[in-house]
Order: C-alpha cells, then structure tokens, then sequence
C-alpha cells in the first residue's frame, strides 16, 4: 500500500506539473504576442509612416536618454539580451529571476526596440518567457527543483510564440539554456512550446514570418556554392562577435558614472545611422523577406548587411534592452544574398536564385553568431518546410560553425557573461559521483597581500617562509597570484617601492567550486602551486583556494588516515 500510494503521489505530481507547463506556455507565448505587438506599436507612433530627417535622428537619441537612467537605476537586469542572464540564471541560481526583472525587459525591450535600435526581440522575449515561469514557481511555492525546470519552459514557450517555430524552440531552450539535448525536460518544452504557438496564432493568425519561395537544388555540383557560404558565414560571423565584444569592453572601460548615459550614446550613433540608412531600424524582418524573394540588388545588400552589422554592435554594446537573435538573421541573409547574386550570375542555370541562399545565409550566421547548429537546423526548416533545403544548409551550417569555434572559442553568449565576471559551468566542469570537486578540498581561510603592499613589504615576508605564491587583494576582490619567482625578479631588478599589484599574472589561472579532480589538478600545475577558487557570478570574488597540501589532506581523509579538518591555507605563507 505505501508503495502504491508514493506511485499515485508521484503521478498526481507529474500531473500537475504538466498542468503548470501548459499554463506556463500560454503566459510566455501571450508575453511574446503582446511584446511583438507593443514594438510595432510603438514603433509606428514615434515615428509615423514617412519619417523626417528630424525624427529619424531625434527618437532613438532622446528615448535613449531616458531608458538608460531607467536601465541603470531601476531594472539594471534588463540591459543586453537575456539569452546569457536567462542561462546564468538556470545554472548558477537554480532558476531564480527577479520578479521585476520581466516587467522591466518588456517595458524596455519596447522602448529601444521601437525607438529604432538595431536590436531583437527574440532574446528579451525568452527572457520575459523564464522569468514570468520562475516568479509563477515562487508564488506556488514550488520546491527549488522545480523552479529551475520552469526557466527553460517558459523560455522555450516564448521563443515559440516570438518566431512562429514550435520545434526550434524546444531545441534552443535544450541546445543554449540547459546545454544538454539529452536533457529530461523535452517533454515539457514541448508542451510549453505548442501551447504558446497555439496562442500566438490564435491571435496573430497562422501566417508566417517570411514568405520563402520554393526551393531546389538546381545541381549537386551547387553545394560547392553553399560550402563558400559557409565559409563567408564562418567570417562574418567572428567578425560579429569579436566586434561585438570588443566594443562592449570599451564601454565597460568607462567610468562607472557614465553607465547611466551610455546607451545614449548609443542612441546618437543609431540616429546618424538611420539618417543614411533607415532600413537597419529595429527588427528589419521586412528587408529579410525582400532578400528572401530576390528583391534586391546585391549593392543593396552589402550595404545593409553591414551596417546591420555595425549598427547592431553600437546599439548592444552602449548598454540598450534587445537581442542579437534578429540582427543575426538579417545579417545572414544579406551575406547569403550577396553570394547568391554572385553564383547565380555565373551559372544561372546551374544555381538558384540569390533568394536561397538569402535563406541558407539566415541559418548559416545563426550557427555561426548564437553558436546552436541543430536549432539553426530546424530552424530553417520550419519556415521552409521543404526537406530539400536541409542538405544545403547542413553543409553551409557545419562550416560556418567550425570557422566561428576556431576563431572565437567561447561562445557569444558565454562571452558576454565573462566580461560581467560571471562563468558558467561546462559540461566537463561537472564532476562526476564518484569524484571529487574543488569545494570538497578547498580551504576558506587565506591570508592576503594588500594590492598596495610594496615589493620590498611583501619580500620581507617572503624571506621568511616559503611561500610559492601570494594572493594580492581580498576575498571579495581577487586582484591576482604573484609567484615567488616573479617577485625574486622585481627585487633583482631593483623595483623594490613598486606596487606587488604590478607583479599579479596578466592571466589568473583560477577554479570554479564545481570543478572536477581533473581540472583541478590540471589548473594547479599551472598556479604556482596556489589554486585560488573563484565564484562563478563574480569572478573576482574568491570563495576558497587549493593546494597540494589541500588535496594530500583530503585523500587522507578519505582514505581514513586522517580525522581531523584540512589545515588552513595561508595566502602569505600557502605550502608549495
């Protein structure tokens, strides 16, 4: 009976859990409906059917002003995308998105957005989608697990509603948020998926988002074509990121008292674009659908697709509310547009028209930029539903992919939280059950340098002990390892009333709490013998450190050779 009874418990919780997925993905899909419909709105009011010269420049530069006190002094997690936020949020926070952090997404999403910003609204939207799921969790007082199983539902259901493809949806949620395609959360994807599409067309109708003609493989010989695709998608590509990264790091540079006017900034810049060039406003699905039916001439397009491109990099990186989703898209198909003319001008009997590769060029930047191949895939396809342009855009999405991870190894995404100090776990930094992790052997106490301490200070001590490193700053700002090696060279070398802050290694070689054995050891080879631990949502923020006598310690314990606790650490005399 009590067996039976845990059986009728657990199906009644699975029960109503499908319930909840369902009701989670018509709420995110009506967010994203209502999303869509609040940028074309706004869009349309501030700047009417025919705009002047005077609005054009005058909406995204004044609206910019106002959102980016909004964004810095009340919704600060409503800036960038929220692909990367909705990520951190699922791996670091089991699932935990402020309440306000939808609210101000949606307000401010609309407001750069419709304001003209080269941004999408495909990525705030998944954002919207997570953080409605994880505050529903919270009020249902659901356990912690299942919160954090919300987030990708609700992401899924909004991406699914935002662009019409049920399938790509699912697959992005598993291929980008959980990064695991294995990952047992499919079924409710799925579920949130349908139930969001089934709203969005219940109120936008069943039209699609672009009309694709057609398509055939003229020739095998054509694929030829298509892998060259592949290769200019590969390099736009890491041209997109590395730019998009670059900038942004400019703008991190800037003093933090700018923060709140850098999206104005930003805004200037797009009011100058769009005086030139008014088709990169906004979303810009419009243009995607001339490239896509072969209605422009491919001066039109290498235009467009780069100042898309520059447009976009300048309107993220200053700090505005929109995703990269959209602009990769319109990027692709301008690039694929462009290699289209050129084929088909050369064999217009053996080539399709530019318009398919307008449409492989889409998928092709998407799995090069966003980094999720298979989501790229299926992505295509659902707006094609022609099995014949699968072969082509394989071919073209392999060698994009392969040509954007040898040049940029960390995706885009995964980037941009770095640059916030915020590292993600992969799939080898978790450890395996019968292992252990960095948290099982690290020590919390540490002794520190002062970053002000003078060389000659610190080598004072060092003659003391022996030491193989030191840590310089405190835990709640890491400012790096200096080596004993390095700091004999600074005295030898007479700069003894210099900074040990001007010692530190430029690249700090660290761990996570979640690192495996393997990865530790590897690190600690690398460290000097000191392995500071670091928090993954503020990597400057130091949460332990390992050394050889740490992990020695622990084995013994193991082992039941030893009883009592791990010795401390000291940062000014760690063992070597």
């Amino acid at each position: 009976m009590a067996v039976g009874g845990l059986q009728r418990l657990r199906l009644r919780e699975h029960q109503l859990f499908l319930a909840l997925t369902i009701a989670v993905g018509v709420l995110a899909g009506l967010s994203a409906v209502l999303f869509t419909v609040a940028i074309d709105r706004t869009a349309r009011l501030m700047f009417g059917l025919d705009p002047s010269a005077v609005r054009l420049f005058l909406v995204p530069t004044l609206v910019s002003v106002v959102t980016g006190a909004v964004l810095a002094w009340v919704f600060p997690g409503a800036r960038g995308s929220g692909v990367p936020q909705t990520e951190a949020a699922y791996h670091l926070q089991d699932g935990h998105i402020d309440g306000r952090v939808p609210l101000g997404k949606f307000v401010m999403g609309v407001l750069c957005i419709g304001s003209g910003h080269s941004l999408g609204r495909e990525g705030p939207s998944v954002q919207i989608g997570a953080g409605l799921a994880s505050f529903i969790g919270r009020q249902l007082q659901l356990p912690q697990s299942r919160i954090k199983d919300l987030v990708p539902v609700g992401a899924a259901g909004a991406l699914a509603a935002a662009f019409n493809t049920p399938i790509a949806a699912v697959l992005f949620a598993l291929e980008e948020i959980i990064g695991d395609l294995n990952a047992p959360l499919l079924g409710s994807t799925v579920v949130a998926s349908v139930a969001a599409v089934v709203v969005e067309r219940s109120i936008l109708g069943n039209e699609p988002l672009f009309r694709v003609p057609a398509y055939h493989l003229q020739h095998p010989a054509e694929l030829l074509a298509y892998a060259a695709l592949g290769i200019v998608g590969g390099v736009v590509s890491v041209v997109f990121c590395k730019s998009l990264l670059g900038c942004r790091r400019l703008f991190a540079a800037l003093p933090e008292r700018t923060k709140p006017f850098q999206p104005a900034v930003g805004g200037v810049a797009i009011g100058a674009i769009l005086l030139v060039v008014p088709q990169v406003m906004g979303v810009g699905y419009e243009h995607v659908d001339q490239a896509l039916n072969g209605g422009l001439i491919m001066q039109t397009l290498i235009v467009l697709g780069t100042v898309k491109l520059a447009a976009t990099v300048v309107s993220y990186a200053s700090g505005n509310a929109g995703g990269i989703f959209a602009p990769s898209l319109y990027i692709g198909a301008m690039a694929g547009g462009v290699v289209g003319t050129i084929i088909h001008g050369l064999a217009p009997l053996q080539a399709a028209g530019p318009g398919a590769y307008a449409l492989v060029g889409m998928g092709t930047l998407f799995a090069g930029i966003i980094r999720a191949p298979m989501t790229s895939v299926f992505m295509i396809f659902e707006i094609t539903q022609d099995y014949q342009i699968l072969v082509p855009l394989m071919v073209a999405n392999l060698i994009s992919f392969s040509i954007s991870r040898r040049f940029q190894r960390v995706p885009v995404y995964h980037a941009l939280l770095q640059q916030d100090h915020v590292h993600l776990p992969s799939i080898e930094a978790r450890p395996a059950v019968s292992t252990w992790a960095a948290r099982d052997v690290m020590d919390l106490d540490c002794e520190w340098v002062p970053a002000d301490h003078t060389v000659a200070a610190l080598w004072a001590v060092a003659s003391r002990n022996g030491a193989s490193a030191y840590l310089v700053g405190t835990s709640s700002h890491l400012v790096g390892v200096v080596s004993r090696e390095r700091l004999a060279e600074a005295v030898d070398a007479g700069i003894l009333s210099e900074p040990v802050a001007s010692l530190v290694d430029a690249r700090l070689v660290h761990g996570h709490a979640d690192h495996s054995a393997d990865i530790v050891l590897d690190r600690l080879a690398h460290s000097h013998g000191v392995l500071p631990i670091v928090s993954r949502e503020r990597a400057t923020v130091m949460v332990g450190i390992v050394t050889v006598d740490h992990i020695w310690r622990f084995m013994q314990r193991r082992r039941g050779f030893v009883s009592a606790p791990a010795g401390s650490a000291k940062g000014m005399s760690s063992p070597s």
